[in-house]
């Protein structure tokens, strides 16, 4: 039993639910907004331009700025558009891009913000910002750059394509899985993340058979707020998908659905409660293989070759990981994530 903990909920007001977009408008005007940005992704301007209706009589200006990577030219781009608009407020709309965009310019500004959010990766609960410039990246962390309100709507959710759902999900279900045996974790954050892990993994396979299923649409994006309501500092399956994501131009969600079930393999001795969590969320006997079954059962890559990671990368990507100096619960060595990680390349079972 643990007597004393520390728990430090984050402050975005959080509206749920099918239908709850439509309370967009008087989120703006509770924050007095007159004049908003909209970022939205490049491709996704409709949608931008959707928002800027509904939320009138405030003026909004719309900016699909909203790029992959956050690279340093969109954050540039946010910036100037801010100004010259004179903007007085921040809207987002989209999974971790704009989302992302949106935080970096709040934390900058401190203007009020709003993020709908579309996809299941938890951005929006994250005080942490950052831009790139190339393979360099800047950054802080800051309760400016959380959004004032968070808009989680299934009904967006319902046109994201299979294969980007499965994978948001597994992103989202390591920021849980690691949130069970962090540093920081504490009863409350552990039943949080259980029941995110429990949502997610009998969602996933239900909106892989039936992209319209709005019961498990609703289950998952459930699953990844509760997932984001606590991130955990960096564990080792959070450094190897970062670090191979960035090495390889791979996706962050399917950078992190492959490292998963390798991580916590990977931890099995050191974290023994949370893999009997792991376990009863999945319904499963072994969580490592739990997780491993999920990603093939959902479509995901099992391995990073199958991502079309080279061979001859697995020696980058063992000292990339070395460099990062995550928070585990088991300590690492060279060798250790040579083994690893020649495991996640392969993608075979883990056997950790």
């Amino acid at each position: 039993m643990q007597d004393v903990f520390a728990y430090n909920p984050v402050p975005p007001r959080v509206l749920f639910g099918y239908g709850a977009l439509q309370s967009l408008r008087g989120e703006v005007e509770r924050l007095s907004l007159s004049r908003p940005i909209v970022i939205c992704s490049p491709g996704r301007i409709a949608l931008g331009q959707q928002l800027a209706e509904q939320v009138k009589p405030a003026e909004a200006h719309v900016c699909d700025a909203g790029l992959t990577a956050m690279p340093e030219e969109a954050f540039h781009r946010i910036m100037a558009e801010l100004k010259a608009e004179d903007c007085d407020g921040i809207i987002a709309i989209g999974g971790g891009s704009p989302v992302g965009l949106l935080k970096a310019a709040a934390a900058h500004t401190k203007l009020p913000a709003i993020a709908v959010v579309t996809s299941y990766s938890g951005s929006e609960m994250a005080a942490n910002w950052y831009t790139r410039k190339g393979w360099e990246q800047t950054g802080g962390h800051t309760p400016d750059a959380l959004p004032k309100t968070v808009i989680y709507d299934p009904e967006l959710t319902l046109g994201f394509p299979v294969q980007m759902s499965a994978a948001s999900g597994m992103n989202s279900m390591n920021h849980a899985v690691e949130s069970l045996y962090s540093a920081e974790t504490n009863p409350v954050v552990q039943d949080l993340s259980e029941e995110a892990i429990r949502r997610l993994g009998r969602s996933l396979p239900r909106i892989v058979d039936d992209p319209t299923d709005r019961e498990a649409r609703y289950d998952a994006m459930y699953g990844a707020w509760h997932s984001a309501m606590f991130r955990a500092k960096q564990g080792l399956s959070h450094a190897i998908a970062q670090r191979c994501r960035s090495l390889f131009d791979l996706t962050h969600a399917e950078s992190h659905a492959v490292s998963v079930p390798y991580g916590v393999a990977f931890n099995r001795e050191a974290a023994p409660e949370a893999m009997k969590r792991i376990e009863r969320a999945l319904g499963v006997d072994d969580a490592a293989r739990g997780l491993y079954d999920l990603n093939a059962r959902i479509g995901l890559a099992t391995g990073y070759k199958a991502l079309g990671v080279p061979d001859d990368g697995l020696e980058k990507a063992v000292e990339a990981v070395m460099g990062v100096g995550a928070s585990n619960p088991r300590p690492y060595s060279r060798d250790d994530l040579k083994g690893l990680l020649g495991q996640a390349f392969g993608g075979a079972p883990p056997t950790n």
